[in-house]
């Protein structure tokens, strides 16, 4: 039971990027030019919050793949980069099978992340379809490309099938 509750802690704080107020301006700074907010969720695991996250997109009211977008989590939960880093392969694994830069995808991700603490916020920002950066409150960690990029990564916490159906609709304001 434990091993199980370490695991949705790690992989919800993955899936978790969310700001405060001051959020639509870095957003702006990052490469939105009119962000809007399509939908927020918590995840919740036995009662505890894990992460909040929200949906942003540019210039619209609603979700689309071909649109910019940038997820924002905070975390309720340290969780070290190594284990971001795994439960992000584990997701990527788990929705596309065994892909074969499966490998590279997760080495560059890698390169992204750090150490989280409660209360830190990561924004990934995916103004083109094959291209990410991500912050760690507020200070870009990285700036990669992979074909697909957005909506494979994305995809953990906004596809059809990501972990938790509901936070998925919240998010893309369903």
């Amino acid at each position: 039971m434990r091993d199980l509750l370490r695991r949705v802690l790690i992989t919800g704080a993955v899936a978790a990027l969310v700001l405060p107020a001051p959020a639509l301006a870095n957003l702006r700074s990052y490469g939105l030019v009119q962000p809007v907010e399509l939908g927020s969720a918590t995840l919740r695991w036995l009662g505890l919050a894990v992460y909040r996250a929200r949906l942003h997109t540019d210039g619209a009211n609603r979700f689309d793949w071909n649109r910019p977008l940038a997820l924002e989590i905070e975390y309720f939960r340290s969780i070290t980069r190594a284990d971001l880093t795994q439960s992000t392969r584990s997701e990527l694994q788990r929705i596309e099978g065994t892909r074969p830069d499966l490998e590279a995808l997760t080495r560059k991700l890698d390169g992204c992340f750090r150490d989280v603490d409660k209360g830190d916020v990561f924004t990934a920002v995916s103004v083109r379809p094959d291209s990410m950066e991500l912050y760690l409150n507020g200070e870009r960690t990285c700036a990669i490309r992979h074909e697909g990029l957005r909506k494979r990564f994305l995809g953990i916490w906004l596809s059809e099938n990501s972990r938790s159906a509901r936070l998925s609709a919240e998010l893309r304001g369903q």
